[in-house]
């Protein structure tokens, strides 16, 4: 086996040089030629006889297999002597190397048989899937600023929920041990109103800091031994998720939804069956950073474990009942303890998140502003088919009338939009129609049903 002891100090010299590390992409699960592969670094190191190249830099000591390494999860190619870069250059400048392969870092490959090479990926869907942004150059700011496009009147709560992640995958991609990474990373309660972008919030984060995310809900599973979903096999949506990768996946975000139903009594919704306090019970392992073992196929396949030292949990829920006065001001931890959470439950949740209420101007911004606001997503869909796009003033003010109505936060704005689009979409795609204009529908008002409704329960009627 190869070794730097191995070497000389001229033979290392001599043969020293500059290569690109590939790797097999994340994702992947055969590893076949045709499959992709993905420059993970440039490294510095020096070329053996047997062609194997050994690592200066990244990993010292840790030996590349040159040129066509499918049989390996990395691989060393495009190796060049210092000799041939300072000729190609006219003089060794460390500077401009590293600004050369930074470039190059990053971009992806193929194995092209007829050429019997590598050929650069260059088809612009895959790359704008498959880009990725190096952990280390995380810019929060530019983070923050990317979220709030999306989520609107929530800046406080995204700030919260973001500097919490954020320093979680920090430690977590530190050289700290387990047990300390376990110790300092917070686990986080986000709570509010319903529709105020609770979901949206982590799910625009774990994609910003390139992290796996599944969303759960907790209704649907029960304590180990009784029928519905056991809590390990979040783990296993994790993991798949992740793309079968499990050191990625436990770097990922576990959300879980519903949070407050867990006070609600059993979880058949009578006086039999697990009991709610039985699936928290469950979830403290998860919560403690153990190792719990998951099923690959759920109930199949092998055992794997899975390290929760790294994973960040977040529990969501409306918790309207610990509300005060008619909002959650003051709310404490001791109020979730009064509403049926267990004390060691919440003891591992370090960090409370209270969501706004929205207000109509809250509204407002969200439907003329955020990014998955639905008159803002349809006028990209309508660009792309070629069709001018437009309505009346006052339609704005309708669908703001119509979503407070329903009651059901910002996607009650989706709702009432998706309501009204239906009666002109049939026509835009049977006639080919190239423009669009919306106008107030008659007959559907969602705030006629309400004051209705109000009106019955006045008098006496149901």
């Amino acid at each position: 086996m190869n070794n730097i002891s191995n070497f000389s100090l001229s033979d290392i010299v001599n043969n020293l040089g500059i290569t690109y590390i590939y790797k097999l992409r994340r994702g992947v699960i055969n590893k076949n030629p045709q499959d992709y592969y993905e420059v993970m670094w440039a490294d510095i190191g020096f070329i053996t006889e047997d062609n194997i190249f050994i690592s200066l830099m990244n990993n010292v000591g840790e030996m590349y297999q040159m040129g066509n390494g499918f049989d390996d999860e990395e691989f060393a190619i495009d190796f060049k002597s210092f000799k041939e870069l300072s000729n190609e250059y006219i003089g060794y400048e460390p500077e401009l190397f590293l600004e050369k392969y930074k470039d190059k870092a990053g971009k992806f490959y193929t194995w092209n048989f007829e050429k019997k090479d590598f050929e650069e990926i260059t088809d612009e869907a895959f790359l704008a899937k498959q880009k990725k942004e190096a952990k280390s150059n995380l810019d929060i700011l530019k983070m923050y600023d990317s979220v709030k496009e999306t989520i609107i009147s929530q800046d406080e709560q995204v700030k919260q929920v973001l500097a919490s992640v954020y320093k979680n995958q920090k430690i977590i991609n530190s050289s700290l041990d387990d047990e300390t990474i376990s110790k300092l990373k917070e686990n986080i309660i986000v709570y509010g109103p319903t529709g105020t972008g609770k979901t949206e919030i982590l799910s625009q984060i774990a994609k910003l800091c390139n992290v796996p995310i599944v969303i759960e809900d907790i209704t649907s599973f029960s304590e180990t031994g009784y029928v519905g979903r056991d809590i390990s096999e979040m783990l296993t949506d994790l993991y798949n998720a992740a793309g079968m990768d499990i050191e990625f996946a436990q770097r990922g975000i576990l959300v879980i939804d519903e949070f407050d139903k867990l006070s609600e009594g059993d979880s058949m919704g009578n006086g039999a069956g697990p009991s709610r306090n039985g699936v928290q019970r469950s979830l403290l392992k998860l919560l403690d950073g153990g190792v719990i073992g998951f099923r690959e196929d759920y109930s199949d396949g092998d055992l794997i474990d899975f390290n929760t030292s790294k994973l960040t949990v977040v529990a969501l829920g409306a918790f309207s009942e610990i509300k005060k006065n008619d909002d959650y001001t003051d709310v404490s931890t001791k109020d979730f303890i009064d509403y049926g959470i267990m004390r060691e439950v919440m003891g591992r949740f370090s960090k409370l998140v209270q969501m706004n209420a929205f207000k109509r101007e809250d509204y407002r911004k969200i439907l003329l502003e955020s990014k998955l606001s639905p008159i803002n997503t349809y006028t990209k869909l309508f660009d792309e088919m070629g069709i001018k796009f437009s309505y009346d003033d006052n339609l704005i003010d309708y669908i703001i009338d119509e979503a407070i109505a329903l009651d059901c936060g910002a996607r009650s704005l989706k709702t009432v939009f998706d309501g009204i689009i239906s009666d002109y979409l049939f026509d835009v795609f049977a006639k080919d129609k190239k423009e669009i204009h919306i106008s107030i529908p008659k007959g559907k008002s969602y705030v006629a049903k309400k004051r209705a409704s109000e009106n019955r329960r006045a008098i006496g009627f149901r």
